[in-house]
Parts: structure tokens; C-alpha cells; sequence
């Protein structure tokens, strides 16, 4: 492949657990056009085979830039040795950015105010808005509300065929509308994301990615 994932590559990988996370170091022993062949994770020299479904996020070294990707675990192979990962959608550049933003419509749920006040700690003003581009970390909102860089939010959405997210996020940026128009973006960072979530976000990324893929858009 053109970002250099090929038979030989070291893959550092990494899975949710009920304790947090694990890390492994692998290397890719084959790909072709629909999976990549690993050899099986090992952990004090014992193998630690993964459950078919399991969300697995990638890092390794290419031309001396790291690259990652997110995927699931596809398969074994009848010996055992080989764990088969499905072939990612995308695959980028660490260096280029913090996470990889994908374009999105998602109308929340729900989202609010963070107002902290010394009589009501937790007042929660609601505000309209859609999140237009989302990643791991964070996410841009589109709304016509006034708001300010360093005001928290609490953000309630369905991510399709993922499930729902309950996350707080704080504004690190405004852009005011442009003449004529009247919405505003708000780009917000997400704050003390419980790993379940952060899994469901990449999850959902990875499959819309699928789709805008098969459909010729990405």
C-alpha cells in the first residue's frame, strides 16, 4: 500500500480493556485487499488472541513519519498464529494533525451549557446546533448561538450503527458567521472521555468511512 503497510512493518496496537488499555507490539506478516494477517499479540510470553470484533487502533513507522489507522479484528487463522484484521479505510499521518476529522451531519440529541454558578453548580442552558465534523477529540459544532472560546458544553447524540455518546467538550475556538450569514462554528475539544465512548466515536468514524468509500467519496 502507498503509506507502507507491508509484510515486515512493526504494528504497535492497542485495545480497551475493563482497566483501561493494552498495548501490544505485533508485525504484519501479509495484506491483501480485504485484510492484514498479524502475527497473534503476545504478553509475558504468552499469546493474548483477540475477539473477532474487537476495536484495534494501529501506529507504526513509515519514511520515517508515523502512520495509524483504526480497525477490527476479522479473524484467525485455522493454526492460531495469524489474527486478521480488517483493511482500514483510512489510514493517517500522526503528524499532520491530533486526530483525523471526518465530515459529518449529526443533528445531538441534546446540547447545553456547562454554567457554573456558586447557587446552581450545574445550571444547564440548552442550545441548537449540528455537529458538522467529528474525531476522537473533539468536534465542530454549526449554531447560531452566541458563544465564547473556554465555555463547556454537554453534548448528548446517536452516532448510527455505533450508539449513542454522552460527552462534555470545551469551546476552544469561535468563527464568527461570515457576512450574510448567520451560523457560527464552534470547535470544541472533548474533556475526561470515558474510553467506552471514545471506542464508540472511532468505531462509527471507521464504518462511515467504509461507506463514503465504497460510495467513491473518500
Amino acid at each position: 500500500m502507498a503509506q507502507g503497510l507491508l509484510p515486515g512493518t512493526a504494528l504497535r496496537i492497542e485495545v480497551s480493556t475493563r482497566d483501561g488499555a493494552e498495548t501490544y507490539a505485533t508485525r504484519i506478516e501479509d495484506v491483501d485487499g480485504e485484510r492484514i494477517a498479524i502475527l497473534v499479540p503476545m504478553r509475558g510470553l504468552r499469546p493474548r488472541p483477540l475477539a473477532v470484533g474487537t476495536l484495534v487502533r494501529s501506529v507504526y513507522i513509515y519514511r520515517q513519519k508515523r502512520w495509524r489507522f483504526v480497525t477490527e479484528v476479522a479473524g484467525h487463522s485455522p493454526d492460531g498464529s495469524l489474527e486478521y484484521l480488517a483493511l482500514p479505510p483510512f489510514i493517517d499521518c500522526h503528524e499532520r494533525r491530533r486526530n483525523y476529522r471526518l465530515q459529518v451531519a449529526i443533528k445531538p440529541k441534546s446540547i447545553y451549557r456547562l454554567v457554573i454558578d456558586a447557587d446552581e453548580p450545574h445550571t444547564q442552558q440548552p442550545i441548537d446546533g449540528t455537529i458538522i465534523d467529528l474525531s476522537e477529540s473533539g468536534c465542530c459544532i454549526a449554531s447560531k448561538a452566541f458563544a465564547l472560546a473556554g465555555e463547556r458544553l454537554g453534548i448528548e447524540a446517536h452516532l448510527p450503527e455505533a450508539g449513542d455518546i454522552a460527552v462534555r467538550a470545551r469551546i476552544v475556538a469561535v468563527r464568527e458567521p461570515e457576512p450574510g450569514y448567520r451560523t457560527r462554528r464552534l470547535h470544541c475539544e472533548f474533556l475526561e472521555m470515558p474510553r467506552g465512548q471514545r471506542d464508540l466515536i472511532a468505531r462509527y468514524l471507521m464504518r462511515r468511512q467504509l461507506e463514503l468509500r465504497r460510495r467513491g467519496q473518500l
